[in-house]
């Protein structure tokens, strides 16, 4: 639960600081409401950290956040990714799997 509220939030933050860039009036409202999602998630990592090997949360939460943050952006800003966007997309959910399922 705590990983799932964790990747939310950061997007949610990665979405603030993007709509605070695109108009010079919203810089500080971005800024401030991207800071406030993300900073305040790290609290939901360390949780993470407690329940899994740390290695393993980081990759999870680090991949799964960049990759949901990309798709999002794409998505709300209809930025759109290239062929090779989508392969480095595909590359690090392959690593996180592998990650995920290594033993240690």
């Amino acid at each position: 639960m705590a990983i799932t509220i964790f990747l939310t939030m950061q997007v949610i933050a990665q979405l603030f600081f993007k709509w605070g860039s695109m108009v010079e009036g919203r810089w500080w409202r971005g800024f401030l409401g991207g800071n406030l999602f993300g900073f305040s998630s790290i609290w939901l990592l360390m949780l993470v950290y407690r329940s899994m090997n740390p290695n393993v949360a980081l990759g999870i939460c680090g991949g799964g956040s960049f990759l949901l943050a990309q798709l999002a952006l794409a998505v709300v800003f209809k930025s759109g990714l290239s062929v090779t966007q989508w392969g480095g997309v595909a590359a690090i959910f392959a690593g996180m799997i592998l990650l995920a399922m290594g033993k240690t």
